[in-house]
């Protein structure tokens, strides 16, 4: 998987919150703040970053994995897609 793979699952999970109003306020702040602290990640993944990315990664990981596993009671139709990123960031290595 790439970079590619995570952006495109990315925008299938934002389009899916925005046209689910099912999934309530404070998973969807979750979802949306790890949202933007993968893409920081990703536009960084090319320079030196003060944070290590090994351990900026490791959090996005543990972070996706425990959102993922709230999803897979309550949304399971999300739960597959946050797993993928999760199982992505891990892969690359980023």
């Amino acid at each position: 998987m790439s970079i590619d793979n995570i952006k495109t699952s990315l925008e299938k999970l934002r389009s899916t919150l925005e046209n689910n109003s099912a999934v309530d306020s404070e998973l969807k702040g979750l979802l949306q703040s790890l949202d933007s602290d993968i893409q920081e990640l990703l536009k960084s993944s090319g320079t030196a970053a003060a944070t290590p990315a090994s351990d900026l990664r490791s959090a996005l990981v543990e972070r996706a994995q425990s959102i993922s596993a709230r999803l897979a009671v309550n949304h399971p139709h999300l739960q597959p897609v946050l797993r993928q990123i999760a199982d992505t960031l891990t892969d690359m290595g980023i």
